[in-house]
């Protein structure tokens, strides 16, 4: 299958399970049965002595209260931090929406959407899906062209990659962050190869487009987004080498010299050793990727530090950059802020 006949279109790796109404959603006369984050378990007793619990429940909406007041009914292996089955009746006591659970049990694997606990790019992922396939049919060197097709030919890696975030903090550190940041990444790359002789188009953009693929091993993003054991102990750079090291083995016929090249943009992508660059670029195409990653990166990081402090010109230093940010805004935005002429009548309702 070529690269153009790639299927990147949505995939049910994450959709077994039965729908999610949100928290925010529920409503009191409602039954529900749905996925839920346990964010926090208490053993009280009523009046007569009866042990009953008292739950919390949650997704990316809000926390619920929940009573089971059959203690029989929630598994006890479950503890605060797991996805849990709930099935309940929605009522209201005292103003507030809760919880009466009839069942709690262990949510079963692949029933629940990690975007329905944990922020996610506002992207539209279809179409974020389709800016990877131009570059993908992009890349004429047949062995690239069949590497690639290889890992993203592999439907439940593509989920995967499409679904992870690029980072646990700092930039992109939400769901479908990695496909986003990949896909910036390739862009700014493809512009970049057209400016300059001598740059290698393929592989500048297979390697922009694998540069990170190790976070789908370093990251975890179930309910929380965090490290992997194997992240902890390699991070995605080694990771991300050994991977594509795995997949290129079954490409025929593979040159060695070329792979290594390949393997060379993603080990030293970070550029510096003090960044976590194991070696510093020594081809153009590596230094390329070092320095358009890391604008994106950065740029990324900094419209997320300023995307709170909308209502003042400048953010505090407590941030990636240790220092006070301006807070960029169009022209035309600043003459919201502006107070009208003295002849020039208060607009009303715009």
């Amino acid at each position: 299958m070529a690269p153009d006949q790639l299927d990147l279109g949505a995939s049910p790796f994450f959709a077994m399970g039965p729908a999610h109404v949100p928290v925010a959603e529920l409503n009191p006369g409602m039954n529900v049965d749905g996925v839920y984050l346990l964010t926090a378990k208490d053993t009280r007793q009523t009046r007569q002595g009866k042990p009953f619990l008292r739950l919390k429940l949650g997704d990316r909406t809000g926390t619920i209260d929940c009573t089971v007041w059959e203690v029989e009914a929630f598994a006890p292996e479950l503890t605060t931090g797991h996805l849990v089955l709930v099935s309940a009746r929605v009522t209201e006591y005292q103003g507030k929406v809760q919880l009466e659970a009839i069942s709690v049990s262990p949510a079963p694997p692949g029933w629940a959407n990690p975007r329905d606990f944990l922020p996610a790019t506002y992207r539209d992922t279809d179409e974020l899906k389709d800016f990877l396939r131009f570059h993908l049919d992009s890349i004429r060197d047949p062995h690239f062209s069949q590497l690639l097709q290889i890992i993203f030919g592999d439907a439940e890696l593509l989920e995967v990659f499409a679904t992870a975030p690029a980072a646990k903090q700092n930039h992109h550190a939400y769901l479908g962050g990695l496909l986003e940041h990949t896909v910036s990444v390739a862009n700014m790359c493809e512009f970049v190869a057209q400016q300059y002789g001598r740059v290698d188009h393929d592989l500048l953009l297979t390697a922009a487009i694998l540069h990170d693929v190790g976070k789908t091993r370093e990251l975890s993003f179930d309910t929380v987004i965090d490290y992997t054991d194997s992240g902890r102990f390699l991070g995605h750079v080694v990771q991300g080498v050994t991977f594509v090291s795995e997949r290129a083995a079954q490409v025929p016929d593979f040159p060695r010299p070329k792979l290594e090249q390949l393997l060379h943009c993603i080990v030293s992508h970070h550029g510096e050793l003090e960044w976590g660059s194991p070696i510093r670029p020594n081809t153009i195409e590596a230094l390329i990727l070092h320095h358009v990653d890391n604008l994106d990166a950065k740029v990324k990081g900094f419209l997320e530090i300023v995307e709170g402090s909308r209502n003042a010109p400048w953010t505090d230093l407590r941030n990636l950059f240790r220092r006070p940010l301006h807070v960029p805004r169009a022209t035309h935005q600043e003459e919201d802020f502006l107070p009208p002429s003295d002849d020039e009548p208060e607009r009303a309702g715009y």
